[in-house]
């Protein structure tokens, strides 16, 4: 009999401007991928102009991306560094790409995902579903919404929603998010206010 070879599909990563070095499915289940930026330059962290990455690579930064058929996916990067030739003492900078923040311990896309799992549910069950820490979930939930909202991205107020997260158990742990749909479908959190009370 013929050895049969597992069934694959491909399909695009959907983040932009990296290219795949390797892809790993390890023992539990987990998916890890390897990527590099295609980016020759950053934005110096002083002036502000546009520098060459000929400095090296930074420490290894790891991701918590969207699953792969429902497995635990983890993307891996070592971000591009430059040293700016203009400014004082030369200061170095490590490249961040648009698809994830400095700081995040997830990809934008994957925070955009648990706001979606958080629809119905409260904080601690995503936490318990995604084997995320509580606090994991409410870091993601904040880096959705803005300080302040930019109001150029805001098309229209025709279709507004009040919908309540529930961030633990309990009858007095909700919050209201207000959202704005757009004339494109897409969905503007405008805040998330600390109780539900109609007094402010």
């Amino acid at each position: 009999m013929p050895i049969s070879t597992p069934a694959r599909i491909s399909f695009p990563l959907d983040i932009p401007q990296v290219d795949v070095l390797a892809t790993k499915h390890t023992q539990d289940g987990k998916f890890i991928i390897t990527v590099e930026s295609r980016r020759d330059t950053t934005q110096c962290g002083v002036c502000k102009q546009e520098i060459a990455c000929n400095y090296g690579h930074g420490q290894t930064v790891r991701l918590r991306h969207l699953p792969i058929l429902g497995q635990e996916t983890t993307i891996e990067i070592r971000p591009r560094r430059a040293q700016c030739p203009t400014c004082l003492h030369h200061p170095t900078t490590t490249q961040t790409l648009k698809w994830y923040d400095q700081r995040s311990p997830h990809t934008k896309a994957y925070d955009r995902y648990l706001m979606k799992l958080l629809i119905g549910s409260t904080v601690a069950d995503v936490s318990l579903k995604e084997n995320l820490g509580y606090d994991a979930v409410v870091g993601a939930l904040e880096r959705q919404v803005e300080e302040e909202v930019n109001w150029e991205q805001v098309q229209n107020l025709g279709s507004i929603g009040i919908d309540e997260v529930a961030h633990k158990k309990g009858r007095q742990s909700y919050r209201a998010v207000l959202t704005a749909r757009q004339d494109d479908g897409t969905v503007l959190i405008l805040a998330v206010l600390k109780d539900r009370k109609k007094r402010r």
